[in-house]
């Protein structure tokens, strides 16, 4: 099942407590940022049934990338080999 990242926000701190003692969701460093027209949010890893039992619940939740999918993408990026291996007598 892929995994998203997400920004959830809220109107209410406590709400926001509760994604991680309630809902189990994988906050980003537990810092709740807060602004006077957003409200508070954090960013999080949740697959698509945690997104969805969040949006129910009245969290505000925006889906950005497949965190699986491009972590094997940036995989393909990695270098094969010793790049530091001294060639060998010739």
């Amino acid at each position: 099942m892929p995994r998203y990242r997400i920004t959830i926000t809220s109107k209410d701190r406590e709400a926001m407590l509760d994604l991680v003692r309630k809902y189990k969701i994988q906050v980003f460093d537990h810092g709740i940022r807060f602004s006077k027209a957003e409200g508070h949010s954090v960013d999080a890893v949740a697959e698509p049934v945690d997104i969805e039992r969040l949006q129910k619940a009245g969290y505000n939740v925006q889906q950005h990338e497949d965190v699986d999918k491009l972590g094997k993408a940036r995989q393909q990026e990695v270098g094969r080999g010793d790049r530091y291996k001294q060639p060998g007598p010739r």
